[in-house]
């Protein structure tokens, strides 16, 4: 076998230094920390699921509207001290805007490197999460608008339906601020604006524990013509 061969042999294997040993137990074995009523059975492999998407409809960089899988690690996960979190500043909750007049949304950040932004149509989800050299984790913040229709509506919204989304591609302020303006405005309605943290790949942030705080926020707000 050529030397080129065999080097491109020996990157499609897994490194024994990546293997990780929790893949192979469901976490309900006799004695496991952490077990508790009501948990389910983690699936298992000894192989780090290196293949749980072979004969798949693979995601391979793109959106796929009828669904996919996806083999990338999930990647670099920051410490607990640097977990990201965000709160939208504007517009506030109940706030009521003039329709079809421009706003803007603003968006405080808490430890996200912000203003990284892969190609969406090439590179959907096709590379791991990763940190810059302080630790923090290298992304984004998408925004998305949905009508509701009621300011205490119980219905959860079609996800497919929105009347405004946008990635921030920029760094914002330097200090976690983020803007998306939203030309135009909305027309009269009762509106929910969600924030959508993802890292680079667009995939949504993981971080290190289940118990904290969320890494997106919501704010319902209503839009009305004439006075408001």
């Amino acid at each position: 076998m050529a030397r080129n061969d065999i080097e491109a042999t020996q990157a499609t294997c897994l490194s024994p230094e990546a293997l990780q040993s929790a893949s192979a137990f469901t976490g309900q074995e006799d004695g496991t920390v952490g077990m508790g009523s009501g948990q389910a059975k983690s699936e298992t492999d000894t192989a780090n699921f290196i293949n749980f998407c072979a004969g798949r409809q693979l995601t391979d960089g793109k959106q796929v509207a009828n669904g996919s899988c996806n083999g990338i690690p999930m990647g670099r996960i920051p410490a607990s001290k640097k977990m990201i979190s965000a709160i939208i500043t504007k517009p506030g909750l109940g706030d009521k805007l003039f329709s079809n007049a421009t706003f803007e949304i603003t968006i405080q950040t808490r430890n996200l490197h912000a203003g990284l932004q892969a190609n969406p149509a090439a590179t959907y989800y096709s590379a791991p999460q990763d940190l810059d050299a302080d630790g923090y984790v290298m992304g984004h913040c998408h925004v998305v608008i949905e009508e509701i229709g009621d300011l205490r509506s119980n219905a959860a919204p079609d996800p497919a339906e929105f009347v405004f989304f946008r990635g921030i591609n920029d760094a914002g302020d330097g200090r976690g601020l983020l803007r998306a303006p939203v030309p135009g405005g909305l027309p009269s309605g009762i509106y929910r604006a969600c924030t959508m943290v993802a890292a680079r790949n667009h995939q949504p942030v993981v971080m290190p524990v289940a118990q904290r705080g969320a890494q997106n926020d919501c704010v319902r707000f209503v839009v009305a013509a004439g006075e408001i």
